[in-house]
């Protein structure tokens, strides 16, 4: 099954030092990825849907780790 999912990155500023950012990302079984360009915002309609989209940003950093960026 493909679908998208948030996803820690580890990106490289200017000076070489990392930073970490979240994004929507995109990896199916036959091995295609894709990403967001930029990071996502945390924001919502209502301070629940505010509290879902955390959740689910924390459920997927546990399950899914950090990928290098690039």
């Amino acid at each position: 099954m493909s679908h998208w999912h948030y996803q820690v990155m580890r990106h490289k500023d200017s000076l070489g030092e990392d930073y970490y950012a979240i994004h929507e990302y995109y990896n199916n079984r036959g091995g295609r990825e894709a990403w967001t360009e930029n990071p996502v915002d945390v924001t919502g309609v209502s301070i629940e849907d505010l509290k879902k989209s955390l959740l689910c940003m924390l459920h997927d950093i546990d399950k899914h780790g950090v990928v290098d960026y690039g």
